[in-house]
């Protein structure tokens, strides 16, 4: 009877020990900056702001972009990350469910201080600016702006996490990225059933007829220029142009009486951070499995509207 190889057993456990070990660090020497000797480490390496935010430009071509509103606009690219948050805009109430969660790094998309610069000079005796970054320098919570270059991925971050969330990615066109064309034709009045159910808005502002049969749809998230709005009906004649805001007296009064002289472009009007919210919670999913040892929570600011 042969005797157990104790040799060939110990060195059995010693390769999926050895194994096990370099698993972890190969994905922790994925992330920028951070090498093979921290990898080896008995607890995951801490990464700072600057590694986080290099992680979340990894994928958009020819980032960092040389201009862009996408800076750090409070804490420091040093500081080590306990936690990730998303959100389209920075509130106060996001800030504070930031602090309750135990994370320390906001992702927004948008302006904390209510100008798309990020400018703060015309703010110096505004109160809630004060009480905004006495919160955040007392909890020491950096904000990072993903914009221009979230806008810049291939595809679009914010319109992919909005064709994602209401089923029709598969619908998305490289070659003509802000138009689909709908698997089916819905009547406009199922499109808003639609929208308000899978993006959580509670109401929509519509210019045209709920009967409509609608097939193609023009992106139009966020803020769009007017111009660049109304050229692209006169271009591309779409059905509908699902918007995050515009003002009332350019594309609205253009689609209206467009309407009334028998063209088929209606508009719905969804609000500026429920238009894009989607594709921040779209960030904090694609963005995860690439920071394995970092919570990302995606919190919504929501809309700022009460609908009476």
């Amino acid at each position: 009877m042969e005797q157990p190889d104790k040799f060939n057993n110990h060195g059995r456990r010693e390769f999926v020990k050895t194994a096990t070990i370099l698993a972890g660090a190969s994905m922790i020497t994925a992330i920028p900056g951070v090498g093979l000797a921290r990898g080896l480490s008995a607890a995951p390496a801490a990464l700072t702001v600057k590694q986080v935010i290099d992680v979340f430009l990894s994928e958009t071509p020819n980032a960092p972009f040389p201009r862009t509103v996408d800076q750090l606009r409070s804490g420091s690219m040093d500081q080590e990350v306990t936690g990730v948050v998303t959100t389209m805009f920075p509130t106060i109430d996001v800030i504070n469910k930031t602090i309750r969660a135990g994370a320390n790094f906001i992702v927004a998309h948008e302006t904390p201080f209510f100008n798309n610069e990020d400018a703060t000079d015309w703010l110096k005796d505004d109160d809630v600016y004060h009480y905004k970054m006495d919160l955040l320098n007392k909890n020491k919570i950096a904000i990072w702006r993903f914009h221009d270059q979230w806008h810049g991925h291939k595809p679009d971050g914010i319109a992919m996490g909005n064709l994602i969330k209401l089923g029709w990615e598969k619908q998305y066109d490289a070659a003509s990225p802000r138009m689909i064309t709908l698997p089916a034709p819905m009547p406009l009045g199922s499109i808003v059933s639609l929208v308000k159910k899978r993006l959580d808005i509670p109401s929509v502002r519509l210019v045209g007829d709920l009967k409509q049969p609608i097939s193609t749809v023009y992106l139009a998230f966020g803020y769009m220029d007017s111009k660049a709005q109304i050229a692209a009906i006169e271009k591309m004649k779409p059905d509908l142009i699902l918007s995050g805001e515009t003002r009332e007296w350019e594309t609205v009064e253009r689609v209206r009486d467009g309407l009334a002289m028998g063209e088929k472009t209606t508009l719905m009007v969804l609000s500026h951070s429920v238009s894009e919210e989607a594709g921040m919670e779209y960030a904090a999913n694609l963005f995860q499995p690439k920071l394995p040892g970092i919570k990302i929570t995606h919190i919504a600011s929501g809309t700022p509207f009460q609908y009476v």
